[in-house]
């Protein structure tokens, strides 16, 4: 019994030494990958909704509602205006 409880005693795994230039590279893409994770998608939004930032889209929208408005305008003026009587 005591044999068992030496061999859970000794160190497993945690006596190696890394050298020194393995660590380093091991931080660089650890801090490449989480810069690639948190600040590029945040970029890649920034850019891809400049227009709406800027107010391009909302000058979009005003001029497409202005022509809709223009042009259910002119139908109203081509049709006959009717009125519903009750004399008949």
């Amino acid at each position: 019994m005591e044999e068992n409880n030496l061999i859970l005693k000794k160190p497993f795994g945690f006596n190696i030494a890394l050298p020194k230039r393995t660590i380093q590279q091991v931080q660089k893409v650890v801090k490449q990958e989480i810069e690639n994770i948190t600040v590029n998608p945040f970029v890649d939004f920034l850019e891809e909704s400049n227009k709406v930032f800027s107010g391009e889209t909302a000058q979009k929208i005003r001029k497409y509602q202005a022509q809709i408005y223009a042009l259910g305008q002119l139908m109203r003026e081509g049709q006959p205006i009717t009125t519903f009587s009750a004399n008949v």
